[in-house]
């Protein structure tokens, strides 16, 4: 009889894709603590993105404070949002890594200088300009 070896965690007839990833009882104390914002929703989080949050919470105690403190932030705001708004921000995230780095630098700075304008500075842009709204101050846009 004929066996082949995979790699631990790896079922015949699935690609690493399907594999669900660690549930949540299986993460390290550490982990649950730091990804704990994304408690509720694990569940719901793919195989793949499992693992993407685990290696973060791997590198937490590397960052800085305030790189925790921002990470936090963006998690809870990342597990407040709905399924539809989630996927809008992975295809922006996934147009603005495609563009030049010339372009994504002109956006950057468009944004920058958006950040520096009082709120009814950008209360009046956004009532002028609805299509293109920015997100609602305090709020900042992730990558999954």
């Amino acid at each position: 009889m004929l066996f082949l070896c995979l790699p631990a965690g790896v079922h015949a007839g699935k690609s690493p894709k399907e594999e669900p990833g660690p549930d949540w009882a299986q993460l390290t104390t550490e982990e649950q603590h730091i990804l704990a914002p994304l408690a509720d929703e694990w569940p719901k989080i793919d195989g793949p993105r499992r693992h993407k949050w685990i290696g973060i919470a791997r590198h937490y105690p590397k960052m800085t404070p305030l790189q925790q403190e921002r990470l936090q932030s963006r998690m809870k705001q990342w597990a407040s949002m709905t399924p539809e708004q989630r996927a809008q921000v992975r295809d922006r995230y996934k147009k603005l890594k495609e563009m030049s780095p010339e372009k994504r630098e002109a956006i950057h700075r468009k944004w920058k200088e958006y950040e520096g304008l009082t709120e009814e500075e950008k209360k009046n842009l956004r009532q002028a300009h609805p299509a293109r709204s920015a997100p609602q101050p305090g709020k900042t846009l992730t990558r999954d």
